[in-house]
């Protein structure tokens, strides 16, 4: 019973490390039009769309 009770624990905790740098990575894809270190921003996403569909 103890090996199973292991098993699990360590799914767990990957599972938990996968969700921290899932939601760590959508933080930062949202935080980054703020930190642009580039002199001319980015592209915002509703230009990014205009130049993708070509309207």
């Amino acid at each position: 019973m103890g090996e199973e009770k292991e098993k699990d624990s360590l799914i767990d905790w990957i599972g938990s490390a996968i969700g921290f740098i899932v939601i760590g990575f959508i933080v930062f894809i949202l935080i980054w039009p703020l930190i642009d270190p580039t002199p001319e921003k980015s592209s915002t996403l509703k230009e990014n769309i205009h130049k993708a569909t070509g309207k």
